[in-house]
């Protein structure tokens, strides 16, 4: 299996991410768990459409290792569960709202001018995880980030810590992110700009 994931920061920037994805893929099972933030990943600018609206919108994947000793895969390895969030720091937008209820505070303006979303990585939560189904498949969605209750313990972390940048790309950790990921990376107008290709509606 692979898993995708994407980080940003919160000044404009985006940083890494990495991906995984298996036509045997189980998901995580729902419930609530102690989990570590293991990978932020830029995704650049990607095509959302909802309710039959098609918007253009920056994204960034956060993922998340589920650190309960009674909860693995089949294959031994910990569970990973994945967000995508609108790189937006606004006060309504997801990534903000799950953000202040991780840290159990409200950002000031203060704040938000030098926090950085890679300084989530490594850091640990307490992971509320739902399930939905879609065209027959169980997919396991994060539905709440909460501070982990003090002196929670789980197993020891061995997921790598995993972060992407287009604004200051490193391209060999780029070429270890899955291949969904890295395809829709090159999608992005962030990753062309970033390799000086022209868009392929672009004139010569």
């Amino acid at each position: 299996t692979e898993h995708d994931v994407l980080i940003l920061n919160l000044h404009g920037t985006i940083m890494i991410i990495t991906t995984s994805s298996s036509s045997d893929f189980t998901p995580a099972p729902a419930g609530s768990f102690l989990a570590r933030c293991c990978r932020v990943v830029d995704l650049g600018t990607q095509k959302t459409e909802f309710q039959g609206e098609t918007k253009q919108q920056h994204k960034v994947l956060v993922v998340f290792e589920i650190l309960d000793p009674d909860v693995f895969r089949e294959d031994g390895k910990p569970y990973t569960v994945a967000k995508r969030y609108s790189a937006s720091m606004h006060e309504k937008a997801a990534l903000r709202r799950d953000l202040e209820s991780w840290r159990g505070a409200k950002f000031t303006d203060a704040d938000l001018k030098h926090f950085d979303l890679a300084s989530i990585l490594g850091r640990t939560c307490l992971l509320s995880v739902t399930h939905t189904e879609k065209d027959g498949r169980v997919f396991a969605n994060i539905a709440a980030l909460v501070k982990a209750p003090k002196g929670m313990t789980g197993t020891d972390p061995t997921e790598p810590l995993v972060h992407f940048d287009l604004a200051s790309p490193d391209w060999t950790v780029f070429d270890g992110l899955g291949e969904r990921l890295r395809a829709q990376i090159m999608a992005a107008p962030e990753y062309l700009a970033a390799k000086k290709v022209k868009p392929a509606t672009e004139p010569p």
